[in-house]
């Protein structure tokens, strides 16, 4: 880590996934000044699948079981376990590896920006099977962006925040409701910003990696992820914007959508997510609008 006052605590949520936390915390432990790293891991599975392999570890690990199933549940209980003397949080997922010079990364985009809230990319790793039009098409892969200030919502997939602006912000809470559809992240990180003011930098060598598992390298999986996103955003814009103005908005981007995908497919272009994003936005939205959340996320009651 820099050398600097900087005290940084990484929040990690996990639910049944020990190997990829064994990679992640793998990857951490390769960092420089490992030994300095402080670690919250929250294991959201209430049979402590995680705990053998954080326990294992060398890096100075809080681990906690969170039974209240949901990934919000988890990560407020994340902000619990802070210590008292940390004035950086960075979240990253369990199912990620890091590069050695992360940390680094992210924290002299905070000092080059004055940015209070830092984030990076996560490369979309495909195994050597996975189908062509996935990859072609910009399936799954985030968006690249150029280093400096931005207006994009961050994500707990690999962001720094100064607790400063958490703090400022009123120090809020990972909004529940949101625990099967998932966006709980892009709620929380709006209020965050809107409350404090903050300012947002993308990092692009702050780059942490993912393995796409098989089960998602569906056509129908991936459709309903976007549709889900976009259920999330659906909801968050009908806080600012009348009903009628989401829905009339929503199935112009559908009509849109639709003729460019189906031109795409003629002229042998094929699927796009450049045109099918618009039908997934159109078809998010009116969920939202009629109060239909995509629950991903949802467990079966125990």
């Amino acid at each position: 880590m820099p050398d600097s006052p900087r005290s940084i605590v990484l929040a990690v949520a996990t639910y049944k996934r020990p190997s990829d936390l064994a990679a992640l915390l793998g990857s951490i432990e390769r960092m420089p000044d490992a030994d300095r790293i402080r670690l919250v891991v929250v294991d959201n599975d209430a049979a402590g699948s995680g705990r053998e392999v954080a326990l294992a570890s060398p890096l100075a690990i809080d681990y906690v079981v969170e039974p209240q199933p949901g990934i919000a549940a988890a990560r407020n209980a994340a902000l619990d376990r802070l210590p008292s003397d940390a004035t950086h949080l960075v979240f990253v997922d369990d199912d990620e590896v890091v590069p050695r010079e992360w940390l680094q990364a992210l924290c002299a985009a905070e000092e080059a920006y004055g940015a209070e809230i830092v984030c990076g990319p996560v490369r979309t790793i495909f195994p050597v099977d996975a189908p062509a039009w996935i990859e072609r098409g910009g399936y799954m892969q985030r968006n690249p962006e150029r280093e400096g200030l931005t207006d994009r919502t961050p994500a707990t997939n690999n962001t720094l925040v100064a607790l400063t602006a958490f703090h400022r912000a009123g120090s809020p809470r990972f909004d529940e409701s949101f625990s099967a559809t998932g966006g709980s992240d892009t709620d929380f990180f709006t209020r965050v910003i809107h409350a404090s003011g903050a300012k947002v930098a993308w990092a692009p060598s702050a780059e942490v990696a993912e393995t796409a598992p098989a089960d998602r390298l569906r056509f129908r999986w991936i459709m309903r992820r976007y549709i889900r996103i976009n259920n999330v955003s659906g909801r968050l814009l009908l806080r600012t914007r009348p009903a009628w103005k989401v829905s009339a908005t929503a199935i112009g981007h559908i009509g849109v959508g639709l003729v460019r995908t189906g031109g795409a497919l003629v002229t042998g272009r094929g699927l796009r997510l450049q045109d099918t994003a618009h039908i997934t936005r159109g078809l998010g939205w009116l969920g939202a609008v009629s109060g239909r959340h995509v629950q991903e996320y949802r467990r079966a009651p125990r």
